[in-house]
């Protein structure tokens, strides 16, 4: 018999001009302590096995018309963030932290990092490209990904429990997640990390970096 538990994660999310509180702990590879599988889980008293969230299998094209599925990030560990080309005040902000890990994080091959845009109406992927572009952007594990608007939407919060959603009052017509998911090789969300602080990122940055060395 399978019994079903859900660990209390909340859908974040802030608009555009607008930012939440983030709990990152301080992790040591000294005092190593399991990160949390984030998310509902099963847990089957016959095998004693239990079964965590994973994020479902998806299907995007990336800034490069390449579909990108999970299949492309099995195995790996790697971060989800969401954005749009046109919000203006989080999506500027969280984008630079990105660049920053990218760069502090180059000596950690397997690496993925994928960002969807909400706004996929507006957001072409010509217009992804030359967003790109504008940023200097390094895409060489980085994948800015797009697909159908409510597709998006709905593997942000079933997925990744963070909120994506229309919002005409929200500045840019969107009211979104600023937060960076770590996930790990098999998929489970192990992380929520805000992404308009510095200090948040940091830890997010040697979070990555213990749990591959505690874990794999």
């Amino acid at each position: 018999m399978k019994h079903l538990f859900f660990a209390s994660v909340l859908l974040i999310f802030a608009s555009c001009g607008e930012t939440t509180n983030g709990t990152a702990e301080e992790t040591t590879e000294d005092s190593y302590k399991p990160f949390p599988y984030l998310g509902q889980h099963e847990v089957d008293f016959g095998s004693n096995d239990t079964i965590y969230h994973t994020v479902p299998s998806f299907v995007f094209t990336n800034q490069d018309s390449v579909l990108i599925t999970n299949d492309d990030v099995k195995g790996k560990v790697h971060l989800a963030h969401f954005f749009f080309t046109s919000c203006p005040a989080i999506c500027p902000a969280t984008v630079a932290q990105m660049q920053r890990l990218q760069e502090m994080t180059s000596d950690i091959e397997e690496l993925v990092i994928l960002t969807h845009t909400i706004d996929p109406a507006r957001d072409t992927l010509q217009k992804i490209r030359n967003y790109i572009e504008e940023r200097e952007i390094n895409t060489h594990n980085w994948h800015f990904l797009r697909a159908e608007r409510e597709y998006t939407h709905t593997l942000a919060k079933e997925g990744y429990m963070i909120n994506a959603m229309e919002d005409e009052e929200a500045d840019g017509g969107f009211l979104h997640s600023e937060h960076f998911v770590l996930l790990d090789r098999e998929g489970h969300v192990r992380g929520l990390y805000k992404g308009t602080d510095t200090e948040e990122v940091d830890q997010l940055i040697k979070d990555i970096k213990i749990l591959i060395e505690n874990e794999y």
